[in-house]
């Protein structure tokens, strides 16, 4: 959908029915006004929310028992006077009004417990059912929607089950319909698989044979999973596009956002990036986020390729906050002038990041990625993140962080890649069968012993590998694998053994026993393309951030990819993403960004000040020389040099963000 609008806003509006006074202060008028002051295309419009109370004269739902309007439609209808788009929203698995009047279609937990907000707690949602005759109930409010309203859109929040399942009186009768086993944790995730997928198909058949082609997403469904028949690959033919859900400020953090998108890259649809004015999270009604860190977040969208929506909540009187979207108009107004540079612009990738699989701890998986994630982030190279079922061909590298579980068909697919000349970078776990010990690829060019006999133990390089770093044994803070090379491998830096591991019985100082002697195991090993680390690297760079794990990664892919698609002479918390735009001409686009975010307080990390950059060397791999390159959207010429196969030129000034064009 290259139509999808760059500059949106998700407006909440989930509001007390104890709240006396709702819309009474809403004025179209003014609405718009400021909506079309502050550069929006799009708002997503409240039907119903998270209370269960519908903004509309439904015959379905409830109404707001103070609304003394249709605030829906006069919404709807001011806005596309005004050119503006409305999606609507309305929410699936918390309706607080159902949940009270029909407690038999709540969640249940294992436990039996009723699942959610227990009776007198203050915080949270109880969980709604999808298998139960509450989505009967929705589906009518739903049709209700769209038959009565011109939306451009549905959005449906909360689509999702508890995990592992739901056992409610609905849910074990399915369950023994099926031959499921309502007390074996993997059966209640399958079912709550098919129950959601039941939903998906039911909703989608529903809105698109009213409206067809409109667009569609359901939050709440977007996950990363190395089990691709669990993911979110089966669903995608529900979705319009996907919206990724991450407010910085919130729970998730400043590396949900580039992890998330890079795994949404290799999918095929648009992508929005959704964050929030918010100082904090969802509904924090006084809290403003700082222009910097708004407009960060909204420039990394574009950056990756994704366009921009900015969450907020509508006072319940009905009057949007104006120094909201005075912030809002800030950033807007800038990704206006950036627009004709993103538009249809596709990232572009030569390193390739498969997801790690911990069953038995997701937790650790996870780390394992975003430790890839960052230092891939803080070397600037092009990745995207892949599962089992992603195209291989476009990448020159694939890296297997920690623990990358290989099937025969993937098995064989990385021989084909590596016989292409492509390289493989491994670390720990991943390449091996599920002993922990046997290779599956032969090409990997080590023998596992087990596991490490010492945590922690130390690293000392070998030879050049080692020029420039620490002229020290390197400690490797978590346990690894006892690995020795095979005949014609070459040994990159070996393991050296403390005097004895630290126990009540045997312990030295403070932390770690120091290294005492040089050991025959190795702990970074190259055969040919593929370079194996016996030890976590990525999941210990995720949780101890010693920058030494970074450097060693970067060495070993500077082997296996030497002429990379960017190099660039800047911080590592500069940010580089290259993109390619067809029309209106050829183009590569390189997004820079430097903001530095700072954890100010213990659970926030905070972007206030920007510092620019200056004199910034930047080098592109290009397959022809260009005709032009210029900053954007500045249009302003740079001088340009071909050094090989690499455009090469110098950016005066970095400010927070700026891209280059290089124009064929």
């Amino acid at each position: 959908m290259d139509d999808l609008p760059f500059r949106q806003i998700h407006l909440d509006f989930h509001t007390s029915p104890l709240i006396p006074d709702v819309g009474a202060d809403f004025d179209p008028a003014e609405f718009v006004a400021i909506l079309k002051e502050a550069a929006v295309t799009s708002i997503t419009c409240f039907a119903k929310c998270h209370h269960g109370l519908s903004y509309y004269p439904t015959t379905v739902g409830v109404v707001h028992p103070a609304l003394r309007r249709d605030l829906l439609g006069e919404m709807i209808a001011a806005c596309h006077a005004a050119d503006i788009q409305v999606p609507v929203y309305l929410s699936v698995g918390w309706d607080e009004h159902a949940a009270e009047t029909h407690p038999e279609w709540q969640q249940v937990e294992k436990d039996g417990r009723l699942s959610g907000r227990p009776p007198f707690g203050s915080r949270g949602w109880r969980n709604l059912c999808l298998n139960s005759p509450y989505v009967d109930y929705l589906a009518a409010q739903t049709e209700e929607v769209v038959r009565t309203y011109p939306v451009d859109g549905v959005f449906f929040d909360i689509v999702r089950q508890i995990s592992p399942g739901c056992v409610c009186h609905y849910c074990r009768r399915s369950l023994r319909d099926l031959g499921l086993n309502p007390e074996d944790d993997q059966d209640l995730a399958r079912h709550s698989r098919l129950i959601v997928r039941r939903f998906l198909e039911r909703f989608s058949r529903l809105v698109w044979s009213l409206r067809p082609g409109i667009r569609l997403y359901y939050n709440g469904r977007l996950r990363l999973s190395p089990r691709v028949e669990e993911g979110l690959r089966p669903e995608l033919p529900h979705f319009s596009h996907l919206e990724i859900e991450s407010l910085p400020s919130g729970p998730w953090g400043y590396l949900h956002f580039p992890t998330t998108v890079r795994y949404c890259q290799t999918l095929g649809v648009e992508v929005v990036g959704m964050t929030a004015r918010f100082h904090k999270s969802w509904a924090d009604f006084g809290g403003l986020k700082n222009p910097a860190a708004l407009a960060y977040e909204c420039f990394r969208m574009l950056a990756s390729g994704a366009r921009c929506s900015i969450g907020d909540q509508l006072h319940p009187r009905g009057r949007l906050e104006r120094a909201a979207y005075q912030l809002i108009g800030q950033v807007y107004r800038q990704v206006a002038a950036k627009e004709p540079w993103c538009r249809g612009a596709r990232p572009l990738a030569e390193i390739g990041v498969l997801l790690p699989d911990t069953p038995a701890d997701p937790s650790l998986a996870r780390q394992s990625l975003e430790g890839a994630v960052r230092m891939l982030l803080e070397t600037h190279h092009q990745f995207q993140v892949l599962d089992a079922a992603a195209d291989l061909r476009p990448y020159r590298v694939l890296v297997l962080p920690d623990a990358v579980v290989l099937d025969p068909a993937l098995v064989e697919r990385l021989r084909a890649f590596l016989a292409e000349g492509g390289g493989l970078l491994l670390s720990d776990g991943s390449g091996l069968a599920a002993d922990g010990r046997t290779p599956l690829l032969p090409d990997l060019g080590v023998e596992v012993l087990g596991p490490a006999p010492y945590t922690p133990d130390y690293l000392r390089l070998e030879g050049d590998f080692g020029a420039g770093l620490p002229a020290l044994d390197l400690v490797l803070y978590e346990g690894g694998r006892q690995v020795r090379p095979r005949p014609g491998a070459t040994v990159l830096a070996r393991v050296v053994y403390p005097y004895f591991n630290r126990t009540w019985a045997t312990f030295c100082s403070h932390a770690q026993t120091p290294p005492d002697r040089l050991s025959e195991d190795a702990g970074i090993v190259q055969a040919g393309r593929v370079i194996y680390f016996a030890h976590p690297i990525f999941r210990a760079y995720r949780r101890h951030g010693y920058r030494v794990y970074r450097d060693l990664v970067a060495r070993c892919l500077a082997r296996l990819l030497p002429t990379p698609l960017v190099r660039v002479a800047a911080p590592t918390g500069a940010e580089v993403t290259l993109l390619r735009q067809a029309q209106p001409v050829p183009r590569l686009v390189c997004h820079l960004l430097y903001y530095v975010p700072e954890r100010r307080t213990p659970e926030i990390d905070i972007v206030e000040d920007v510092v620019p950059l200056r004199a910034v060397d930047l080098a592109v791999r290009v397959e022809t020389p260009p005709r032009r390159v210029y900053l954007a959207p500045e249009v302003q010429d740079l001088p340009w040099t071909l050094d090989g196969t690499s455009v090469v030129t110098q950016v005066p000034v970095v400010h927070g963000h700026q891209m280059v064009v290089y124009e064929w």
